[in-house]
């Protein structure tokens, strides 16, 4: 595409001002990025990080500038893939509602 990667994970918060919904913002080359990291993760390939530029290198991703005037913006993301053997192993707790 030629543009650089842009995400934007904003934090948004309620009347009392509270987080109550996370919204993901990407360009083209953003979403691409997004899905060439997803597809590559597996087993033993079991996270990422997106990074803010201010943070590190200018090849990182994620942008801190807000889109709301009232959005709260993230600085690192991690994504962790997390097979459900393995959680049901580690965190049997995340199945005690499941029938």
């Amino acid at each position: 595409m030629g543009d650089q990667e842009r995400i934007t994970v904003e934090v948004s918060t309620d009347a009392e001002s509270k987080p109550s919904e996370v919204l993901l913002y990407l360009n083209e080359s953003g979403l691409e990025a997004l899905i060439r990291e997803l597809q590559a993760l597996s087993k033993s390939n079991d996270h990422f990080h997106c990074f803010a530029r201010e943070w590190g290198e200018p090849d990182d991703v994620l942008c801190v500038k807000p889109y709301s005037a009232s959005g709260i913006t993230v600085g690192h993301l991690k994504v962790l893939f997390r097979p459900d053997d393995w959680d049901q192993e580690y965190y049997p707790h995340l199945f005690e509602d499941r029938k």
